[in-house]
């Protein structure tokens, strides 16, 4: 079957729809993908026929507006500049998006394209397969995690959030939806749910991360999407770089700390307070500069490693502790290695995951508008406690006995598109 696959944003948005990409393809699809344009690599090294799209997240988030955009702490606020942003690229994106989906069978995409590629296969009367990071649709145990951080005291009220969501961002993104609409000849307002095709939502994360939520057989919880140890081999990236191996090995395990996407106004300063934190709490440090610390030149000594990227699922099982923004590839791979977790949260299903994180007793969660030296050496000092690291630990082996999330995922993919 010809399958689009929509895959726009962060690494952390684009990494795990490629990984059930290659999957597909290798199930016997014609995939094709459209990656945002500065994180189209993967996608050809893994062979996918891959087509860049839309915008280039990382440039948009290093722009005064962009960095404004991940500080905002109220729903409008978020969703005002996030729709300034569709408004720039979206128009464009929804050019693009008709071609590459030109004779396709099958959409899938994950929040960040969500509305268009609903709206694609609505014109197009084909099936829609959306990928959830986190919780994102109705249910008693979890409120949304834009509207409320924490479990609200009755399963109505939890399930009002999403209702609650759904009516704040619709009055932000009507208008951009009315003119992709009337572009494929559709009616200005969908019709109602019930009348259309029902997706496929694959619910991507692990049910030891967030335990007691039920779904039916349309919301199949598969667990987070990462590249399969295949996958990882085509890649290059199934053993440690030497280097970094030999580093770890040299000493005590370290602590990974990295802020992926999150800009760091001072880098340098922010550089010096990790190594004085780690050198008084006597904990090595590996640090990942990802975009929020990109200016940062890679360097090594014995108790301090700074490298552009790592694999989280093959360094963090050779660390002590991780603090990161709390992106749900990393929150994933920091507990299926067993380890405690600081998340220091900006914006979107961050905040969720570090609150989750705490209500386990597995991490520590702060504001990274709050993060400052002596708050992140708090947060690290409490990750060395006994009872976060047993916790840490018994949920890592939870989720290590759970299969592989894209190998379901891809497996619930072919059982809808065959039925």
């Amino acid at each position: 079957m010809r399958i689009t696959v929509l895959a726009l944003g962060s690494r952390g948005d684009v990494y795990p729809l490629t990984a059930l990409a290659a999957e597909l393809a290798r199930h016997g699809h014609e995939v094709r993908v459209g990656a945002s344009m500065n994180l189209v690599d993967l996608p050809r090294q893994l062979g996918l026929d891959v087509v860049p799209v839309g915008w280039n997240q990382q440039s948009m988030m290093q722009t005064e507006r962009g960095r404004e955009w991940v500080t905002k702490s109220t729903l409008d606020s978020f969703l005002q500049i996030t729709i300034e942003a569709y408004r720039d690229y979206g128009r464009r994106f929804g050019d693009e998006a008709i071609e590459i989906t030109a004779g396709t069978e099958a959409i899938v995409c994950a929040v960040v394209s969500e509305q268009w590629a609903a709206t694609l296969a609505e014109a197009y009367d084909v099936p829609l397969i959306a990928y959830d990071l986190t919780p994102s649709r109705p249910n008693d145990v979890v409120p949304h995690p834009l509207v409320a951080l924490d479990p609200l005291p009755t399963a109505a009220a939890n399930r009002a959030t999403y209702l609650h969501y759904t009516r704040r961002a619709w009055r932000y993104r009507r208008d951009l939806m009315f003119a992709f609409r009337r572009q494929l000849g559709l009616p200005a307002m969908p019709p109602p749910p019930k009348r259309l095709r029902r997706p496929l939502e694959l619910q991507g994360y692990s049910p030891t991360l967030v335990p007691g939520l039920t779904w039916d057989a349309y919301r199949p919880i598969v667990g987070d999407l990462r590249l399969t140890p295949d996958d990882l081999d085509r890649a290059g990236m199934s053993t440690l770089d030497p280097e970094l191996a030999e580093w770890l090995s040299a000493g005590e395990p370290p602590a990974l700390l990295t802020f992926g996407s999150t800009h760091v106004a001072d880098p340098a300063a922010m550089m010096a307070g990790i190594g004085r934190v780690c050198r008084s709490l006597r904990v090595r440090a590996l640090v990942a500069t990802g975009w929020g610390l990109a200016g940062v030149a890679p360097s090594t000594s014995a108790e301090l490693r700074v490298v552009p990227y790592v694999d989280y699922d093959l360094v963090l099982p050779h660390c002590a502790m991780v603090v990161h923004h709390g992106s749900a590839s990393i929150t994933a791979a920091g507990v299926r290695a067993g380890i405690p977790t600081m998340v220091c949260s900006s914006y979107a299903d961050q905040p969720f995951w570090g609150r989750q994180l705490e209500r386990l007793g597995a991490g520590v969660h702060v504001r990274f508008t709050d993060l400052s030296e002596d708050v992140l050496r708090s947060g690290m000092s409490r990750l060395t406690t006994a009872a976060l690291r047993r916790r840490a630990a018994q949920l890592g082996e939870q989720m290590r006995a759970e299969p592989h999330g894209t190998l379901v995922a891809a497996d619930e993919v072919d059982k809808y598109l065959a039925g």
